[in-house]
């Protein structure tokens, strides 16, 4: 066992420390423990594989990438030991005074399984003391070592430090959880231990959980989060009051979970949504439709009670853990009926409100850091988790969450901020085929009296109950009898739903429709119809109206498309002559093929919807493509399959509207003169439309700068909004008109129209303007491409300003879900905007009822000298 060898070196009836037990395989825990022992050193301990890998740094870790630290590797020490900070008698293994130095999170750059075998750990610290990239090496063996020897090795980035910096461990001397010293802890001054089992009282009351909270425990607060600032006053905004309950964001049903660096991905759950409002010690439970459920889970309020905070707002899960670790919902309808609380667990994934913080419009994962920062009770043994998040390839993820048995996989953009109600910020994929369904009759058990022997369900599709099948395994003796008399009492004089002949059957005991079930099941009939249906529990935190049939989008819009290919087209709604027939289509004189391809699955749109919109908005979109060099994106098959960036005319295509010949010695360039041309390379695939910063007359001068403002991890949609202004109040300052469009994925542009100019004066200004930004404000922006760099700051991409590079043109669809498009802006519109992908195909014609460049073209400025 990974912790035999822990276990045997400690004797668990003479020291405080946990004796623990291996953990689930998906965390990402961080701890260093300075330990004064026989020698003072520093325990580095990674949480791999359910177990914490620990390295014994004899010096402790610097921040100079020249120092390279020793670190021993010792024993594996269990989860829960994350929490220890107290003494070790002396005489016992590793006798001497721990103190929980840092904490937090690592991310490994690669595979850490791969690594760790090769003796070569790359990886990321997220802690309250150390950042940044780190690497772990393992020495070359000798004969007589006991241990194996590694070196300790800070990354080459902004966290490090030159060999004059100051030292890291004389810097931060203190504990990162009480704030005490080594001395201060030995002596037993504050705290004389932070473990605790997870053993609660039994209580019967039934007012919230309340738990006083000392006053040097409050200080740790100070750090849970970095305070939202008031951009006049300069002052932390901390006077946002603590919301009664927010509805949950939710997350939209998806056959297989998204790709892409924008999204993050954690284990679904299988319980009850629970939204946890602490407000100076008092605790409440809320369920996904605010009841008060505090009276049921009094254990998990009692634990949330303490947390280092006067008031916060925290959405998770609260699941019954079976042996395995798995989350059952059969488990906690059990344990739930006989008030047995051993198997309960609250996994919490996000923080919505933190001291007078409103954070709803902070991005997911400064909310979820924040929310890793807050909570004191990470390990097994304890009843709240920080759900880690895991990133790379969602389908990645599924395959082996699936393959562990796991509920299946929620994947969420990174930047998104909290929206009540479901979107497609939220996507789930599902394991198994579970749904939430009606309960509208029973049939009477044939072998036990006053036992059901299988249920009728129903679910709502267009407003009207639809029957679903019947539900005939899941059932214990007694769950049966339970069940019967749950329901007896809501008995019917006729079916409320209707039943298909064949499907009618005489024994059935109606009931009115007011109770859910969770009903899992192995598909459905070409009817709609479940089969092998199994019964998994009653759910009492949603009401019965509210129940819908839950779809793949993937199965909607197939579905979809082939309800549209029945109709006859309609005539034209949009400014461009269109016919159609059969499986073809015709829009501003070119001949769509497939017209009802997807190109994007979860708006959906097609590729006919996409002419449509280019056709509905071209005289917006014309100034700025017209007599332009373009790029184009293609995706033949939609953002789901292979996607590729042309610049220019394949050679052997020797006649197409959209190829345009600049100069002899030169490529044919992609270019458009009208709609029709526009309209062809969407027959051909095109997602995106980009633009070079020149005339196809002059393409040895710049007519347009654009400053690229691309966020990194952890920055608000209220930062980028503000980093815009600021680039348009240093150009005012030199005279210089801007203009601000959406980039459509997740940042701005800030657009500077100019005279005739030459590439390399362009560049060598919008250069001047991005590292001087950079330079002025470095916390907050960045002018190297280096992505390592970009963590919670806005890099100022200035490259765009070349000869041959591009830009996403105006108006221009993006490659990405959701089907968003480059939307121009004015100035005060921007300050009204919520995201960069804000505006679709579907909705920007709502929002736009006049042009806000309108007078781009107008204007020439010269650059200042």
């Amino acid at each position: 066992m990974a912790l035999d060898v822990y276990r045997k070196k400690r004797k668990f009836d003479v020291t405080s420390e946990p004796r623990g037990h291996k953990g689930r395989r998906i965390g990402y825990a961080y701890v260093i423990q300075k330990h004064a022992a026989r020698r003072l050193h520093y325990d580095l301990r990674l949480e791999f594989d359910g177990v914490m890998k620990s390295w014994a740094v004899t010096r402790g870790p610097s921040l100079d990438p020249n120092q390279k630290r020793l670190a021993v590797h010792v024993e594996d020490h269990p989860i829960e030991y994350n929490k220890f900070e107290g003494t070790i008698p002396k005489g016992e293994y590793g006798g001497g005074t721990v103190m929980i130095w840092d904490r937090g999170t690592w991310e490994p750059e690669a595979d850490p399984h791969k690594g760790y075998a090769k003796g070569h750990l790359d990886f990321v610290l997220h802690g309250e003391k150390l950042h940044g990239r780190w690497h772990l090496v393992r020495m070359h063996s000798r004969p007589r070592d006991k241990h194996q020897n590694w070196l300790l090795i800070k990354g080459n980035d902004e966290e490090a430090r030159g060999p004059r910096g100051k030292d890291i461990l004389d810097e931060e001397p203190l504990s990162a959880v009480t704030g005490r010293s080594i001395d201060d802890i030995a002596s037993g001054k504050g705290k004389k231990r932070i473990w605790h089992s997870n053993r609660v009282s039994k209580t019967t009351s039934e007012e919230p959980a309340k738990v006083a909270v000392s006053a040097k425990k409050k200080r740790a607060r100070a750090n849970a989060f970095n305070a939202t600032v008031d951009r006049k006053t300069g002052k932390p905004a901390t006077d946002a009051r603590l919301p009664d309950f927010v509805p949950p964001s939710l997350a939209t049903l998806h056959e297989s979970p998204p790709s892409g660096d924008q999204w993050l991905h954690e284990i679904k759950f299988d319980g009850y949504r629970l939204e946890a409002r602490l407000d100076h010690g008092k605790v409440r439970l809320l369920t996904r439709t605010g009841l008060d459920w505090t009276h049921r889970f009094k254990p998990i309020a009692q634990a949330i009670a303490p947390l280092h905070a006067d008031s916060a707002l925290i959405d998770g899960e609260l699941v019954a853990e079976d042996e395995s670790g798995h989350s059952s919902f059969s488990l906690l309808q059990a344990d739930l009926k006989d008030s047995r609380y051993d198997h309960l667990r609250y996994y919490a994934f996000d923080l919505l409100y933190l001291d007078g913080r409103d954070l709803r419009d902070e991005p997911l994962v400064k909310r979820k850091a924040a929310l890793a920062r807050l909570l004191k009770t990470e390990g097994k043994n304890s009843l709240i988790h920080n759900v880690q998040h895991l990133d790379g390839d969602g389908r990645v993820v599924f395959k082996h969450a699936c393959s562990l048995g796991l509920e299946g996989v929620v994947s969420k953009l990174r930047d998104a901020t909290h929206r009540s109600g479901r979107s497609e910020n939220f996507i789930k994929s599902k394991c198994h085929n579970a749904q939430e369904l009606i309960i509208v009759g029973f049939t009477p058990s044939a072998a036990e009296p006053d036992a059901i022997g299988a249920l009728t369900v129903a679910t709502h599709e267009d407003g009207e109950l639809r029957y679903a099948g019947r539900v005939g395994a899941g059932y214990t003796r007694e769950i049966a009898r339970d069940l019967w008399r749950r329901l007896k009492p809501l008995k019917a004089k006729k079916a409320p739903v209707e039943i298909p002949k064949d499907e009618r059957r005489k024994d059935v005991v109606w009931i009115k429709p007011k109770l859910v079930a969770e009903v899992e099941f192995r598909g459905v009939t070409h009817d709609g119809l479940l089969r092998q249906a199994s019964y998994k529990g009653l759910r009492e935190d949603k009401p019965a109206g509210e129940v819908v049939r839950e779809i793949p989008v993937e199965q909607k819009t197939a579905a979809l498309m082939a309800e549209k290919a029945k109709l006859p087209k309609t005539a034209a709604r949009k400014p461009a002559a269109k016919s159609g027939t059969g499986n073809s289509f015709t829009i501003a004189n070119v001949h769509l093929t497939h017209p009802d391809r997807v190109y994007w699955p979860d708006a959906p749109v097609t590729k006919q919807e996409l002419a449509e919109y280019y056709a509905s908005i071209w005289d917006l979109m014309a100034p700025h493509v017209v007599d332009r060099p373009l790029a184009i994106v293609r995706g033949p098959e939609g953002i789901g399959g292979e996607l590729f960036f042309q610049k220019h005319i394949a050679s052997n295509i020797k006649k197409s509207p959209v190829r345009h010949t600049v100069d002899a010695k030169e490529h044919d360039v992609i270019a458009v003169e009208k709609l029709d041309d526009l309209v062809a390379l969407v027959q051909s695939g095109a997602l995106e439309v980009h633009v070079r910063g020149s005339r196809l007359d002059n393409l040895e001068a710049c007519d347009r700068i654009v400053f690229d403002l691309d966020p990194g991890d952890g920055v608000s949609w209220k930062d980028i909004v503000e980093g815009a202004r600021e680039t348009r109040e240093r150009l005012e300052t030199l005279k210089l008109k801007s203009f601000v469009k959406l980039s459509g994925g997740k940042g701005v542009h800030v657009v500077v129209p100019v005279a005739d100019t030459d590439w390399e004066d362009a560049k060598n200004f919008s250069q001047r303007i991005a590292l001087g930004m950079a330079a002025d404000n470095p916390k907050r922006y960045v002018g190297k491409m280096t992505k390592s760099l970009r963590k919670g700051k806005i890099f100022i991409d200035y490259f765009r300003n070349s000869r041959e590079a591009t830009s996403v043109a105006p108006y221009s669809t993006r490659a990405r879900p959701g089907a968003a498009v480059s939307a121009p802006l004015s100035w005060e519109q921007i300050g009204r905007s919520k995201s960069a992908a804000e505006f679709t195909v579907l909705n920007l014609k709502k929002h736009f009822k006049r042009d806000p460049w309108a007078d781009i073209g107008k204007i020439r400025q010269k650059l200042p000298k």
